[in-house]
């Protein structure tokens, strides 16, 4: 089950929005640092490279190249991707809570218009 579903069957009482807006804000910061943080990891890796750890990402690699291109990463390498799944991750996260918000807010509009 999602975070939206469950939270809007569930009803939302004003200390659950009240923590999902605080989810928010968290969610949306982390994410500004994460695009700061990488655009220090691409400064510092090189756009060459980080074109091929993108094909990596991607999986756009052959099983043979995939293998030997994993013998290649090195430390900077593996915190961009790190980074980017981190980021895939919390981008999912808030896209969740988004929708839990329009859920509820298109339930209220429901609820008043039967009042």
């Amino acid at each position: 089950m999602s975070l939206s579903t469950t939270a809007f069957e569930m009803g939302l009482k004003a200390e659950d929005e009240e923590f999902l807006h605080g989810m928010v804000a968290q969610l949306d910061e982390t994410i500004r640092k994460l695009v700061a943080e990488e655009k220090e990891l691409v400064k510092k890796i090189g756009s060459d490279r980080v074109e091929e750890l993108l094909e990596f990402w991607k999986q756009e690699l052959s099983e043979q190249e995939e293998l030997f291109f994993k013998m290649t990463l090195d430390y900077w390498d593996k915190i961009l991707i790190r980074n980017w799944a981190y980021s895939k991750r919390l981008h999912h996260t808030r896209a969740e809570v988004g929708r839990t918000f329009m859920k509820l807010n298109s339930n209220r509009g429901i609820d008043s218009k039967h009042e």
